[in-house]
């Protein structure tokens, strides 16, 4: 059997689409956090009152984080996304989508727990990819 060999295509783009959020964002989180804690505790529920204040907390704290710039690479032996490598036998097909600001390649793989794999990359790159 021939191996097929493929050029190389590589782009980097960060992790997700930061949204910058206002002051009255993060205190609106705080107050329903805190409202929903004292009501919570209010019916004696203190471990419901915990995971309220710890849920609020960590959506403030993500929101704050910038995203990181990943490194996507098809070649011939698989795709890369960032540190995770598939091989093309664990690739079952794929789906390019238009959106913007980029298109999305909508991978599915055999894996059970997260079969579909999303990569966003840029619409100049798009008929190559394909």
């Amino acid at each position: 059997m021939e191996e097929i060999t493929i050029p190389t295509l590589e782009w980097f783009l960060p992790e997700y689409i930061h949204k910058d959020r206002t002051p009255d964002w993060f205190w609106s989180i705080g107050l329903i956090a805190l409202v929903a804690a004292a009501i919570a505790i209010w019916f004696h529920n203190y471990v419901f009152a915990i995971f309220i204040l710890l849920s609020g907390a960590s959506l403030i704290l993500f929101t704050l984080r910038r995203p990181h710039t990943v490194t996507f690479r098809i070649t011939t032996a698989g795709i890369t996304m960032g540190k995770d490598t598939y091989t093309w036998k664990e690739i079952k097909g794929f789906h390019i989508k238009a959106g913007d600001p980029y298109y999305k390649l909508l991978l599915m793989t055999s894996k059970k727990f997260l079969p579909i794999y999303t990569v966003p990359f840029p619409q100049e790159l798009s008929k190559q990819i394909r």
